[in-house]
């Protein structure tokens, strides 16, 4: 070892250091997906069992983890107030894909499990998502595959569904596309 840093030394030879590029080369890593889940600076857990009760595939597209959005709820101070478990997840890219899906499923505490919240929920989170599209434009309850579903449409074209699973499982996605995936996701849940 020591022979191999003489004959490099060497071969350096006298001149002067060269300067050390100050180019940030390292690459960097992005959050991943927590098999386990994971617990966030204030309490949030990211719980991706969440998503098994989905559909793994939506008009043949499948329905993929985004722990880059969950990532960013980790540092939301709000949410562990009145959740104990949340996912994210998505089909497409908004802006690259025809069709795209985003969404959240998240177990709500028993004190978020009243209707008070659960409207408020949807008007936030219909506000939330349409923020990037013009607004909201009409919102409206329907009746999709035997659930009550709160629609909202954005002026830019977005649709924003929210429903229950039960008292304490609520998922809120937004999509865009000929396919509405949304609601084909919706028509596919048991």
């Amino acid at each position: 070892m020591l022979a191999a840093i003489l004959v490099f030394v060497a071969a350096c030879g006298s001149a002067a250091p060269s300067t050390i590029p100050t180019t940030y080369t390292a690459v960097p890593i992005g959050p991943t997906a927590w098999p386990s889940g994971t617990v966030g600076q204030y309490g949030l857990r990211i719980d991706p069992s969440l998503l098994g009760l989905l559909p793994a595939s939506v008009a043949a597209l499948p329905l993929q983890e985004d722990a880059a959005s969950e990532a960013g709820a980790l540092g939301d101070k709000d949410l562990p107030n009145n959740f104990d478990g949340y996912a994210a997840a998505a089909i497409g890219i908004a802006g690259n894909d025809p069709d795209w899906l985003n969404l959240v499923i998240a177990r709500r505490k028993a004190s978020a499990q009243t209707p008070d919240f659960y409207v408020a929920w949807v008007e936030d989170f219909a506000t939330g998502a349409c923020s990037q599209a013009n607004g909201v434009a009409n919102s409206a309850q329907q009746t999709i595959n035997g659930w009550t579903v709160d629609v909202s449409t954005c002026n830019g074209g977005p649709v924003v569904y929210t429903l229950s699973l039960d008292e304490s499982v609520l998922v809120s996605m937004w999509g865009m596309g000929p396919r509405d995936l949304g609601r084909k996701l919706i028509e596919n849940l048991h």
